[in-house]
C-alpha cells in the first residue's frame, strides 16, 4: 500500500496520511506565464505548539508610549500599507530589533 505521512500544522486539524493517488510532487510556479498564481503575500509559520507567527522584515520606527517604546515594523513579504505599530514586548525578532538600533543609536 502505497500511503504518505506529511508534516501539516496541528491547526489544520486533519489527519496526515495520504494515499499516494491523491498527491502530485510539488512544480515551482512560473510567474511568467502564469501571473495570477503567485502568492502575493507570505503566511505566516506555524510553530510545533501550533501558534502562528508572523516574520517581521524590517523595524522602521520607535516611539515611546507611557514607559515603553512602540515600533512601527514592516512584514516581511508586504508593503508599507500593511506598517503596524507593536509594543516593544511583542516585537520578537531580535535580529530585526539589534539592526535598527545599530542603524539608530540616536533613537
Amino acid at each position: 500500500m502505497s500511503v504518505y505521512t506529511l508534516k501539516l500544522p496541528e491547526s489544520m486539524q486533519i489527519f496526515p496520511t495520504f494515499h499516494a493517488s491523491l498527491l502530485r510532487p510539488f512544480i515551482e510556479n512560473d510567474a511568467s506565464r502564469f501571473p495570477s498564481r503567485t502568492r502575493s503575500h507570505p503566511g505566516p509559520i506555524v510553530m510545533a505548539d501550533g501558534q502562528e507567527e508572523w516574520l517581521i522584515e524590517s523595524i522602521l520606527d520607535r516611539c515611546r508610549r507611557g514607559r515603553s517604546f512602540q515600533y512601527l515594523v514592516r512584514w516581511a513579504g508586504y508593503g508599507p500599507e500593511a506598517d503596524l505599530w507593536l509594543p516593544g514586548k511583542e516585537v520578537e525578532d531580535l535580529e530585526a530589533l539589534d539592526r535598527f538600533e545599530a542603524e539608530n543609536p540616536d533613537l
